[in-house]
């Protein structure tokens, strides 16, 4: 473990005055403290870490091993978990690994809860209790978030085909964002409605890769954010998640997604809005809300991405390469925005967790240059 990380020779990656950002009176410093090394040959994605511990959990997508390190960069084991034996989650996992307090971690996805021992051994699986699971997509990277409260399990449980298609407004009165799992008693339900304001509402057609929620808890509280639109939802969680209130969020020269008209749309497809802004994850950090978003196209880059060809595709990005970076929001509980601010390049916005009151960063993938290793960042962020 190394002390004192430097990113770009510089030990503060990044400060804001809110305040100058037409927010709160606040100042932020986005400071990294630490960083873990981890040496390896392949794409990793991040799952989990246990800083007590001082243990990390990766997944190989590409093979579907399962690596387990400590905070020296050291391999303690590998375990293949993909496949149709018994301790295996099967073709993919639902949700990546979280560990527990005695070592051990578990793992969620079509065949149930299944807990396993550091080495891989399987220590117990719990099925579902109903024969009604839907077949639900995930991956086991930290930005397939999760949430747990009490003896629940929150997840993303959204899925394409139904009854309805896209281009009908059935689909969006019917359509659900999350489930809930008692992983110990093997119950699954899907749950919580798009609200009846949300912009999906607006009677244009949207693919679901515009209408992925984010969310997670704090004390008896649900927060959700919906894809493209803008606006945070908080639930009670203990009232049957009943809404206690919407509200816009204030994002920086944010354009939401405007989604098709619905006879242009394809109901037998799903594409991806590169023009949409996007909340990519949000995230309780003591007694504030963190967020991570794409603010998306201005009007002019919008109507030309609207028009591209195949030959012009390719010219229309390395042209806007860098005008939209990805950024960091700053709320309190109750949404309101405290700061918002440029996040570095080195981070990766999508595979963070918070642990132990520090943020834990994934490096972002090299595209350019092929690297054997990633890099794990501590991250605090400082109200000044």
């Amino acid at each position: 473990m190394k002390s004192n990380y430097l990113i770009g020779g510089c030990l503060i990656l990044l400060s804001c005055n809110a305040s100058q950002q037409q927010t709160a009176d606040s100042s932020f410093t986005l400071l990294v403290n630490d960083s873990i090394q981890v040496n390896y040959v392949g794409m990793l994605d991040l799952m989990d870490i246990a800083p007590n511990q001082e243990r990390i959990l990766f997944h190989n997508m590409q093979n579907g091993v399962i690596l387990l390190t400590d905070f020296e960069g050291n391999h303690l084991q590998e375990m293949e978990k993909r496949g149709d034996s018994k301790d295996s989650y099967g073709p993919y996992p639902w949700l990546p690994a979280r560990f527990l307090e005695n070592g051990n971690f578990f793992m969620i996805g079509l065949k149930g809860y299944q807990e396993f021992f550091p080495n891989g051994e399987l220590v117990k699986q719990i099925p579902y209790q109903t024969t009604d699971v839907p077949n639900l997509g995930g991956r086991a990277a930290a930005d397939n978030e999760f949430a747990m409260h009490e003896d629940i399990v929150i997840i993303r449980a959204i899925t394409a085909w139904g009854e309805f298609n896209k281009a009908e407004p059935e689909y969006y009165d019917s359509f659900l964002q999350l489930a809930k799992i008692s992983p110990q008693e093997g119950k699954f339900e899907r749950f919580l409605h798009l609200e009846q304001e949300s912009l999906f509402k607006n009677g244009r057609a949207y693919d679901v890769t515009e209408m992925m929620p984010s969310f997670t808890t704090h004390s008896n509280k649900l927060y959700v954010i919906s894809g493209t639109d803008p606006h945070l939802n908080i639930y009670d969680i203990n009232e049957g998640f009943k809404r206690i209130n919407r509200k816009p969020i204030a994002y920086l020269n944010y354009y939401a997604g405007e989604g098709k008209e619905p006879a242009k749309a394809d109901v037998r497809g799903i594409s991806l809005d590169h023009a949409a802004g996007k909340t990519h994850a949000l995230k309780t950090y003591g007694d504030y809300l963190i967020a991570t978003y794409f603010a998306g196209f201005d009007f002019s880059d919008r109507e030309e991405y609207k028009n591209l060809t195949n030959e012009s595709y390719r010219a229309f990005f390395e042209k806007i390469e860098g005008k939209y970076p990805i950024r960091l929001h700053v709320m309190d509980l109750e949404g309101n925005s405290l700061a918002d601010f440029e996040l570095s390049k080195q981070l990766d916005y999508r595979q963070f967790l918070i642990k132990d009151g520090k943020m834990w960063f994934l490096s972002k993938f090299n595209q350019e240059k092929e690297e054997d290793f990633v890099i794990i960042y501590e991250v605090e962020l400082v109200a000044e």
